[in-house]
């Protein structure tokens, strides 16, 4: 089987652009196309997959004077079965193609050069992309590159045990069948769901003789009214004196805390909070009553009351800006978002193995080396690519922000009253910060200052120690033996600390990551050797972990703060006589101020959260299976994202129980259905510890979001899903016991969810805050009897549809029922701004 692959990989030709190289460029392959071949091609997982070389110049091109770099997601090179080239792995997803004297492409011909990388590639996204050629010192991006589409099973199975089917459009019309479109007065009137609405079929119209009225307090609420209202409205309504129609913002502290209720007459708005909070999220259901702009030029409001208060104090969004950086402006439009739903926790992932994105005045190597990106294979004066990021001097794995931006995130965050948590991540994770700190010590001992130089060192030189992290790094880890590991942190958090006290922002709490620390680190270290010597308490380098965060924990409770950190945090590795190993809740921490922030719940782990919360720990629920963002909406080859914990579509988010997870855990990533016996020997949450359940997060790691477009395409529309749950109260369904039941009453209310976000919310995202670029789900497909059926996963959108081949467009015809077509269909979905979404493709076989 092997030696047939093989064999047709030598004969396969691509259609591809021609480019013929310029007088100045030197001479290698003027077009590359790569493509998988195939996920099942062994008994044991592994793709198989090739470069294919092209030479449309005059002369033969030979591999004797340049190297191909490039990134492609983290895979073990199995096999390189070319004789012409070398695929190998530099570190983590940092890969080379190397030729050999074998390297030869006549002129108009080309050169297939096939490699094996363990597991599967079943995504575009899993392509190598960033590539750049290396020639002596010059270094050069690849421009005329392209990837063939994934269009068999092979190409999109993730090996033998794939029980997820293939995303085609006639899956996806199936998918979506128990879907219906609603009328308006059928919709949802706010996202989330209010405790109490009382809104009636009478309306009052807003001009532009209202005025605001507010209480001093409310210096910042009433602006952030006024501001919005012209955004939204195209109305000036402004401060004044009493007159006849006012919009009031008014504290009343018998309320609690974020609670607010609302009251609508023809003449006044009343706003009411327990607090600024309060009332900042009554303004929020104010604006989000409103229609969209696209709907006329008559803003009315439903005369009525509304009553609210959240369900959970905790309601968070992470973003990492480590793995790819995003701008200042992309951070502010994510605050928008989450305020206009009512989420108040930013958790910021400043730092990672792959960049550190916070400049530390004190310590300038910081964003000098690790916040830049380049040809640098030993990461000694910038870290090398990773994600795509390449060698242009403007890409998305540099960047950082400056104090003074910094301070103005803080601040844009605290007016829509959202905390920043910032991530400083420590001990593993850790390289940007390690290679900064190494150059500084560079630097230091040839100028002679060794006190300098090893002031903030993270690295033992000696430590001959070999382990591997998740991300593939063998060199990810501070040695947390150095006093001068404790130095640098206490340094960071120091000026930390300091920026959000000069920009009037109060700090409660650093994340101090914490995970994924891998097996090995700190074996073979001679500075924790004569360590755990001096230590009664630490016989076993696991320990080491123990006391690493227990002087973090010391660090930040001195200065009045709580630890955060991912589930590790709260997690004791327990060995026992055999050598095995288990996992049990740490018992020196659930009485400090550590809040671990729990993914896990798959692989036998599903009731981590809960142990962990009955065992005294206050947590944030981040569940992956629902609530990790970056996970691809679906399994469509085009879709973009991850996938190792499954995909998180819209519906996703909305469907997370989060005091019983077991019910909104039901499948693992591979689409194997979970029973109700994989949790009988599960612990379930006491109801005592129902508390210590702060919240819930959405999590946005970025290693395949390259720009701000990508990264509001990723989070909207799950953002509503996530939202609905933290903010509103428990659904019925969450404690109907019986599967089948349960699952009616999800599908009947998602519907309306759906429905609501199609007609309602949609068009108010393509003006809000400048726009966004908001996802829409390409539609759902069949033909039969020659008759077109289509369908959407959010009812409400309009779809049209072409049976030429070209792009459907705001002028194709629009479907209404099943009609008559021939050949290849090709079909999108539009929302009420004319904003559309990626093509369907489907046809007729008579």
């Amino acid at each position: 089987m092997r030696i047939a692959l093989y064999s047709l990989l030598l004969i396969l030709i691509f259609s591809c652009q021609n480019n013929q190289p310029t007088d100045n460029q030197p001479l290698v392959p003027t077009r590359i196309q790569w493509q998988l071949i195939s996920n099942t091609s062994k008994t044991t997982p592994s793709a198989l997959a090739a470069f294919t070389f092209y030479n449309d110049s005059p002369e033969v091109i030979s591999g004797d004077n340049w190297t191909l770099y490039y990134n492609q997601t983290n895979r073990d090179v199995l096999d390189n079965p070319s004789d012409a080239a070398t695929v190998e792995q530099i570190i983590a997803d940092y890969y080379r193609l190397t030729p050999t004297e074998k390297f030869k492409i006549a002129p108009g011909d080309s050169l297939v050069i096939p490699f094996e990388v363990a597991a599967w590639l079943i995504k575009e996204s899993d392509a190598p992309s960033g590539l750049y050629w290396v020639v002596g010192e010059e270094q050069i991006p690849v421009e005329n590159y392209s990837i063939a589409p994934f269009e068999t099973a092979d190409q999109v199975s993730r090996h033998h045990g794939d029980k997820t089917p293939m995303h085609t459009p006639e899956w996806q019309y199936g998918a979506n069948e128990y879907l219906s479109q609603l009328s308006k007065e059928e919709l949802l009137p706010i996202i989330p769901t209010p405790q109490q609405v009382n809104l009636t079929n009478q309306t009052t119209k807003l001009t532009d003789e209202w005025v605001i009225r507010s209480e001093k307090k409310h210096h910042r609420e009433a602006p952030y009214l006024e501001d919005k209202l012209k955004e939204l409205t195209n109305l000036t309504i402004e401060f004044g004196e009493p007159a006849q129609k006012e919009i009031s913002l008014i504290t009343d502290p018998q309320l609690p805390s974020e609670a607010y209720k609302i009251s609508i007459s023809e003449n006044s708005i009343d706003i009411v909070g327990g607090d600024e909070a309060g009332t900042f999220y009554g303004i929020q259901s104010l604006l989000n009553l409103l229609p969209p702009r696209t709907a006329g030029n008559e803003i009315t409001l439903p005369i009525g009351t509304i009553q609210d208060a959240p369900r959970f104090p905790y309601r968070g969004m992470h973003l990492d800006v480590a793995r790819n950086f995003q701008s200042v402006g992309a951070v502010k439009k994510l605050i928008d978002a989450m305020a206009y739903y009512k989420l108040n926790k930013l958790h910021l992932h400043l730092t990672e193995d792959e960049g550190w994105r916070l400049e530390i005045e004190d310590l300038p190597e910081l964003t000098e080396v690790g916040a830049r990106r380049g040809h640098d294979v030993e990461s000694k004066t910038m870290l090398s690519p990773s994600y795509g990021s390449g060698v242009n001097e403007k890409n998305s794995g540099t960047g950082y922000y400056t104090r003074d931006q910094f301070k103005d995130i803080l601040q844009y965050a605290q007016r829509h009253h959202i905390e920043v948590i910032p991530e400083i991540n420590m001990p593993g994770h850790a390289r940007a910060a390690i290679k900064s700190m190494e150059a500084r010590y560079r630097k230091y001992m040839e100028a002679g200052d060794e006190a300098k130089a090893t002031q903030y060192l993270l690295t033992d030189f000696d430590d001959a120690s070999e382990y591997r992290s998740v991300q593939s790094f063998p060199d990810n880890v501070v040695c947390v033996c150095k006093e001068s590991v404790y130095t640098f942190y206490e340094k960071v958090v120091e000026e930390v600390a300091q920026m959000y006290d000069e920009a009037g922002v109060e700090l409660n709490m650093i994340h101090t990551g914490g995970d994924e620390v891998p097996n090995g680190v700190w074996t073979a270290s001679p500075i924790c050797d004569e360590f755990m010597a001096t230590r009664d308490d630490i016989n076993n380098p696991i320990d080491l972990s123990t006391y690493f965060l227990s002087r973090l924990e010391q660090i930040l409770s001195e200065r009045g703060l709580a630890t955060a950190g991912w589930e590790e945090v709260a997690m004791k590795k327990v060995i026992e006589d055999d050598g095995s190993f288990s996992y049990i809740a740490h018992p020196d921490f659930a009485e400090k101020r550590v809040v671990p922030y729990v993914w896990q719940n798959l692989w036998g782990n599903q009731d981590l959260g809960y142990r962990l919360a009955n065992a005294g720990y206050d947590l944030v629920l981040c569940n992956v299976t629902n609530l990790y963002f970056d996970l691809a909406y679906n399994k469509d080859p085009k879709e973009p994202g991850f996938y190792w914990g499954g995909f998180v579509d819209t519906r996703k988010p909305y469907e997370m129980i989060p005091l019983d997870v077991f019910k909104s855990t039901q499948t693992d990533p591979m689409g194997n259905t979970f029973s109700a016996a994989d949790y009988v020997d599960m612990e379930r949450l006491e109801p005592e510890a129902q508390s210590q359940i702060l919240g819930i997060q959405g999590e946005l790691w970025s290693e395949t979001i390259k720009s701000a477009e990508m990264l509001e395409y990723y989070y909207l529309p799950k953002l509503l899903g996530l939202a609905e749950r933290a903010w509103a109260q428990q659904p019925d369904w969450a404690t109907t016991n019986d599967d089948d039941r349960r699952n009616q009453q999800i599908d009947q209310d998602w519907n309306q969810f759906a429905n609501t976000i199609a007609q309602r919310e949609l068009p108010k995202w393509a003006t809000l805050s400048g726009g966004y670029n908001y996802r829409l789900p390409p539609p759902g497909l069949k033909i039969e009897d020659g008759l077109l059926y289509a369908n959407s996963s959010l009812p409400g959108l309009t779809i049209r549809y072409t049976t030429d081949g070209s792009e459907p467009g705001l002028q194709s015809p629009l479907y209404t029922a099943p009609v008559e077509v021939s050949g290849t269909v090709r079909a999108k979905t539009f929302d009420m701004s004319g904003r559309e979404s990626r093509a369907a493709e489907t046809a007729w076989v008579e």
